[in-house]
């Protein structure tokens, strides 16, 4: 009896500091794709500097949400003409333009899956301007999604 009572308590000390990681979860820096991007690497890059890391993972109707975190010093980082490249497996961060406003915590940010998806939308916004095309389609593509959260 008194070892079953101190295995038991035993037991409940050491899984009262456990706890169960939420798989999906919304927080952090929402990085709206369209379609599937192939990212093998976990962390996020900026200027070749890993500045972050890749939080979770979502697909709905053809829309995929990377959510993202940013390491403390590059919080700064966060601007609304920032957009996301994956290139070589990796998650890119690129601006749009030098200054862009600070991001409003339940906003999300445009990716996309290559290179040449991102160069073909900037050449196709020249005229108009393409942080607010990219804010645009990241919007749109979370309506699309029903990831929203």
């Amino acid at each position: 009896m008194k070892k079953s009572v101190v295995l038991f308590l035993m037991m409940m000390v050491c899984l009262s500091g456990c706890s169960v990681p939420q798989i999906g979860s919304p927080s952090g820096i929402g990085v709206m794709f369209d379609g599937n991007p192939v990212i093998f690497d976990s962390s996020v890059v900026h200027m070749g500097t890993v500045v972050g890391q890749i939080l979770s993972r979502e697909w709905g109707n053809g829309v995929t949400r990377v959510s993202i975190t940013l390491d403390g010093q590059y919080e700064d980082l966060k601007k609304a003409n920032m957009a996301a490249v994956v290139k070589n497996g990796r998650l890119h961060l690129n601006a749009f333009s030098g200054y862009g406003a600070p991001m409003p915590p339940d906003a999300c940010i445009c990716g996309f899956v290559n290179t040449a998806s991102y160069r073909w939308f900037k050449l196709k916004h020249l005229i108009n301007n393409v942080t607010m095309a990219a804010d645009r389609r990241a919007q749109r593509l979370l309506a699309l999604s029903g990831l929203a959260g």
